[in-house]
């Protein structure tokens, strides 16, 4: 036999017994073409076929999720529809352009491609969850996670079993195929739920735990029910046997060597410093061999994936530097080819039975709404409002890639036909597109707290109505370990003493990066040492610093840290709803240019957007801590024997708040606190140009000139005279003779004090915002404060404001915003 390559082949010339020649001419190139100007046909072989498919289906689902974002339509559907679009149902119609574009030789490349991104979706997914921790959150909330369930899967399995008769239709004919089905429906998945959640901002809020606990329950069950079905699918018991025997190495191999490996690797990992490149590479080629692995021993490739991502540890290092390396290419690449090849199986054709459409969607419609007359009632048991059970029911009958893939599975197994198959895929497309904006409509979030003003203020814990001899409670949020120092020296001159000892709540904000879940974990530092050090070793060193400072105060301090972990947009749900369960009256939140932290662009503007969310939606009095030169608590002159607090004091309840603190502090031993009041001869005349007249207008300003003066009155009783308290008033015309006024006041002042909101004659926050740039955040003086104008800038600064700024809240409410809590879910009783 002899071989040469000759043009566009192999030539094989082969001589058999007879001697006769047999010329065989193979053509192997179906790869790559060279070039259009030497004849060929670029769409005649793979890899410019596959090129173009990728760019078309890339931009066909761009295009469609940027033209359908405003309904709230998530990504995939829009990839689905651009595979309905390219497939069968449209433009493959037309033969020339099927031919050209999707040839057949071509098809096992883009259902390889689909196939791998599905695998890699599904290790990311599973690589984000803490199934523990959310199954522990979901044993107060269990009856959500089966009782939803198993009234789906009975009404659906009933009503199938009752229409599809073979004197009906000729369609699922098979009892396993219409209880696979009901089943695959009912299931509440948790990455299809994740998925929503995050698009829909919803992940942080408590409503938004409880689905995905119950999203978790259910993936366990239906977990176990596949890898039961499969190893248990045969009709030799020794294969049965040889199945379980592999599947129970496969999860100990899994779960006792490969956990160890990756928790070494995240171990032996520097703090800050991303996993090695060798690492990645050789984890992301075990998604591969463990998809492989699970194939090979009878249970679906799906599998592995699964086990593989469950087993290496969420959140940093690891997950996060697998999310940050590979998570586009994956979701925006490799994955659109698995929906688009969906939606090109899909023939839109098979509607012509539209009475076997209808019963079928009537029996799916009927399914879910049972899961939401459930949640309804279920909720109930819990006090949970009966509209968030709605909401909640809506949640956990959102469809996605999970459900795809399960009628994929099902049509494989031939328990699903074309024309059932497409009329699912059509009914997942739609419900989840009517679901998801329904969600974003119904839950409207608002603070726990009435949204009447009058009833919100009277509510609202504030410092001036704590009273002075009990616990005093502080929630400090702290974004990395330079903020502790400057926290630290503020608590300690908040005068802890027996008769009033300080409980400060600790929380460690962490932004959410590869997990899907996010955390408000209560720190118990002998529990959670290997947990913090491994995970988040920053939080580890900010527990024990102030767990030392508990022990070294000067009075009782009682620490309790906690670390938050959640999208900085829903970072404060948790911490608001804290600061009411604990009724706290007082949240410090550390400023965003503050120099002594090391903040990247992106964190820095997150951290900005977080505090403005803090300012609209804190139920309790806020500070914001300006210490740009960490020169809080180390004053210049080392001699110094006391600590010197000044406040600046123009009228509101903002400076009410500043005043009542540093009443407390004042009475603290080695403390000096001046007060420096302006008062505005010509506010009255300003005020009555700005604002309505009207008897309320002025019998409010009454009042609050009242509340100034007996705040203002009770802190000239304190120790007056003695040296530690002094007040001076300051005359003037209007806030720019304030401000001249302010910048005469520099002093040796290791802490400085103001409100936020003042609108004294021309100088109002909101139309001063327009140029300068932190006026939004600190108000006018406390912008002014905390500049390079007062004391070159080096004083901190303690900004208070009393409640939310409305102003804030409203264009924030415009936008959409996530603030729900456990107590705005109970019922009124």
């Amino acid at each position: 036999m002899d071989t040469s390559t000759r043009g566009n082949g192999t030539i094989s010339v082969i001589y058999d017994t007879h001697g006769r020649w047999e010329i065989c001419v193979k053509n192997d190139r179906n790869v790559g073409s060279y070039g259009i100007f030497l004849g060929d046909n670029p769409f005649d072989f793979a890899l410019p076929a596959t090129l173009f498919q990728l760019i078309i289906i890339i931009l066909i689902s761009q295009t469609l999720y940027f033209l359908l974002r405003p309904l709230r339509t998530p990504k995939f559907i829009c990839s689905v529809l651009g595979g309905i679009i390219l497939g069968p149902s449209c433009l493959g119609r037309y033969e020339v352009y099927w031919k050209s574009l999707f040839p057949p030789r071509q098809a096992d490349v883009l259902f390889v491609m689909s196939i791998v991104g599905a695998i890699y979706f599904l290790f990311f997914i599973a690589l984000k969850m803490d199934v523990i921790m959310t199954i522990r959150a979901a044993k107060s909330t269990w009856r959500l996670g089966i009782i939803p369930f198993m009234a789906s899967f009975m009404v659906m399995s009933t009503l199938l079993n009752f229409f599809y008769s073979p004197q009906n239709f000729s369609h699922l004919q098979t009892d396993t195929s219409r209880s696979s089905l009901s089943a695959t429906i009912a299931f509440s998945n948790f990455p299809v739920v994740s998925d929503a959640l995050a698009e829909l901002n919803l992940l942080a809020t408590e409503l938004g735990q409880i689905a995905l606990s119950s999203a978790t329950l259910n993936d366990c069950i239906q977990f176990f029910i596949i890898i039961s079905h499969h190893l248990l699918d045969t009709e030799k018991v020794e294969y049965t046997i040889y199945g379980f025997s592999c599947w129970i190495l496969f999860v100990l191999f899994s779960f006792f060597i490969l956990r160890p490996t990756m928790r070494f690797i995240a171990r032996s990992t520097p703090t800050g410093k991303p996993v090695k490149q060798i690492y990645v590479v050789f984890i992301l080629l075990g998604v591969l061999i463990m998809a492989g692995i699970t194939d090979l021993i009878g249970v679906t490739f799906l599998i592995g994936p699964l086990i593989y991502g469950l087993v290496i540890p969420s959140g940093p290092p690891l997950g996060t530097t697998l999310v940050d390396k590979c998570e586009v290419i994956i979701s925006e690449i490799l994955l659109p080819f698995f929906f688009v090849c969906v939606g090109m199986s899909t023939n839109l054709s098979a509607l012509n039975n539209w009475r076997e459409f209808a019963t079928l969607q009537f029996i799916l419609i009927a399914g879910d709404v049972a899961k939401v007359v459930a949640c309804v009632l279920v909720s109930m048991t819990y006090n949970i409002k009966a509209t968030h059970g709605i909401v909640l029911g809506l949640m956990l009958n959102i469809k996605g890639i999970t459900h795809l893939i399960a009628f994929s599975k099902l049509k494989k197994v031939k328990l699903l036909d074309d024309d059932t198959y497409s009329h699912l895929v059509i009914c997942v497309a739609v419900t989840t597109s009517v679901i998801t904006p329904f969600v974003k409509i119904l839950y409207k979030h608002r603070p726990r707290v009435l949204n009447s003003s009058t009833e919100y203020y009277d509510q609202m814990k504030t410092i001036q109505n704590s009273p002075r001899n009990s616990e005093f409670r502080i929630i400090t949020c702290l974004h990395s370990e330079g903020n502790v120092r400057g926290i630290t020296t503020l608590l300690e001159a908040c005068n802890p003493a027996p008769e009033s000892p300080l409980c400060v709540f600790v929380i460690h904000l962490i932004e959410l990066l590869g997990k899907s879940a996010p955390i408000l974990l209560p720190i118990n530092y002998k529990q959670n040492r290997k947990f913090l050090s491994v995970n988040y070793p920053d939080t580890n060193y900010i527990v024990r610093a102030f767990e030392n400072y508990a022990k070294n105060s000067y009075g009782p301090v009682i620490v309790l840290p906690y670390v938050n972990v959640a999208p900085y947009k829903s970072m404060l749900d948790a911490v608001c709803n804290l600061s009411q369960d604990k009724m706290v009256p007082l949240i410090v939140i550390p400023f965003h240019e503050n120099d002594n932290i090391e903040l990247g662009g992106h964190v820095s503007s997150s951290i900005r957007k977080l505090n403005t969310r803090f300012q609209a939606r804190v139920p309790c009095t806020l500070g914001i801590l300006v210490d740009r030169y960490s020169q809080l608590g180390s004053s210049q002159d080392h001699m110094k024997n006391y600590f010197h607090v000044g406040i600046f004091f123009v009228g509101g309840a903002d400076d009410r708040e500043a005043l009542a603190l540093g009443i407390r502090m004042s009475q603290r031993v080695n403390m000096k606190v001046s007060l420096f009041r302006f008062i505005v001869m010509n506010r009255k005349e300003y005020e009555s140009k700005t604002q309505p007249s009207g008897e309320d207008s002025f019998g409010v300003e009454e009042q609050e000139e009242m509340l100034d003066e007996g705040l203002i009155d009770e802190f000239k009783s304190m120790k007056f005279g003695s040296g530690s308290v002094s007040w001076y008033e300051i005359v003037v015309e209007d806030g720019v003779e304030i401000i001249d006024a302010i910048r005469g006041l520099e002093g040796n002042y290791d802490l400085v004090m103001v409100g936020k909101r003042h609108n004294v004659g021309s100088l109002k926050d909101e139309e001063m915002g327009n140029f300068i740039e932190n006026v939004q955040i600190l108000g006018i003086f406390g912008d002014m404060l905390s500049s390079t104008e007062f004391c070159i800038g080096t004083v901190p600064v303690l900004v208070t404001q009393c409640g939310r700024d409305k102003r804030v809240f409203n264009k924030l409410d415009r936008v959409g915003s996530v603030n729900v809590s456990q107590k705005s879910l109970m019922s009124n009783k």
